[in-house]
């Protein structure tokens, strides 16, 4: 029956709202989907790689903290190798600052580091700087070496309570390098070759002068001999730098005799400095080796999960600092941890 406007007991029905047309899709939802926004993500090749990263370090503080039954926390210190500047350096600092104050209050921090070496001077000051935001019943430092950390790196890891090492892992002789300049190309040089060079010299000399044989003496006169005794002090500073370290974190809960710990980091020292273990600079020294030396090494097996996330985040590291920048440009180091804080330095090439 119509409806009648004017009659009370038939009233007029309610405006009905326009059909929509089942042909027309709303364009808004094909932009919200988790697929449209994974392709998006996929062009932004620095957020994608940064977002698996930030999964994988959460994923290795989980294990680390069941591991060793105490809150874990991870930062990196990862370099480009091949780079005339990227060693460790000063500069590093407020980078390794600003990425520790994203986790300061572990309880335990794990220092992921790949890295040629650089200044030996800094290493207790990184091994301090980290310690100062320890906190809690169970402080630990620890550095994870997913496959190099040479030199001055290796004198950095004696400052840690352990050293986390796998199968690729590698750590190398602690003897000073200076650079010389040969044919216009600079290359470096231990500070060893400078102090033997001129004591093989002296003793030769005094060989010939015993045969009134004096010609040496003309080399001796051509000696820099201020250069060799900094480079003499320089191998000094080198096994003090580890001497300390050794001597005040990783031996105290071995040897709780001082005398006895000391002694100790003195022989551990020396032979990270020995041309006779280790003639020369990038002599590998994997976990075995350095945990017969007496390094406190925990080993991974290559099968270990937790060893496949270390070994995972760490490619992934090098392939952000593979990652194309404008031309006259090149990625150095990569400073990052699990709270979106990633930094990466960068130079020319």
């Amino acid at each position: 029956m119509a409806s009648d406007p004017l009659n009370p007991a038939n009233p007029p029905a309610p405006p009905q709202p326009p059909a929509k047309s089942p042909a027309t899709p709303d364009p808004s939802a094909k932009l919200q989907t988790p697929a449209f926004m994974a392709v998006l993500n996929e062009l932004n090749v620095n957020q994608d790689q940064l977002t698996k990263r930030q999964k994988l370090i959460a994923e290795i503080e989980q294990a680390l903290t069941a591991k060793y039954n105490s809150p874990n926390r991870l930062m990196s210190y990862v370099m480009r190798f091949g780079h005339a500047r990227t060693m460790m350096q000063t500069v590093d600092i407020p980078n390794i600052e600003t990425v520790l104050n994203s986790i300061t209050g572990a309880e335990q921090i794990n220092l992921l580091i790949h890295s040629p070496g650089g200044d030996g001077a800094i290493t207790e000051k990184i091994v301090d700087v980290c310690r100062a935001h320890l906190t809690g019943a169970n402080p630990k430092l620890r550095v994870i070496v997913p496959n190099v950390a040479k030199s001055a790196a290796t004198i950095l890891a004696l400052g840690t309570d352990e050293i986390i090492m796998g199968y690729t892992s590698e750590l190398g002789p602690i003897d000073p390098q200076v650079p010389i300049i040969v044919s216009g190309t600079t290359q470096w040089v231990s500070a060893f070759a400078f102090v033997e060079a001129r004591d093989k010299l002296i003793k030769q000399i005094a060989q010939a002068s015993k045969k009134k044989q004096l010609a040496l003496l003309t080399q001796l006169a051509g000696l820099n001999i201020p250069f060799t005794d900094e480079m003499e002090n320089q191998i000094g500073f080198a096994k003090k730098t580890a001497v300390t370290l050794l001597n005040k974190y990783m031996l105290v809960p071995v040897y709780k005799n001082a005398t006895k710990r000391k002694k100790n980091a003195e022989a551990i020292a020396q032979k990270l400095l020995s041309k006779e273990l280790f003639p020369v600079h990038g002599h590998y020294i994997n976990g075995q080796t350095a945990k017969n030396m007496g390094l406190q090494v925990e080993l991974l097996d290559k099968d270990d999960p937790l060893w496949r996330q270390i070994w995972e985040y760490y490619i992934r590291c090098e392939v952000q600092m593979n990652i194309g920048m404008p031309p006259g440009h090149i990625k150095t180091k990569l400073f990052e941890s699990g709270n979106q804080v990633s930094l990466v330095t960068q130079d020319t090439p």
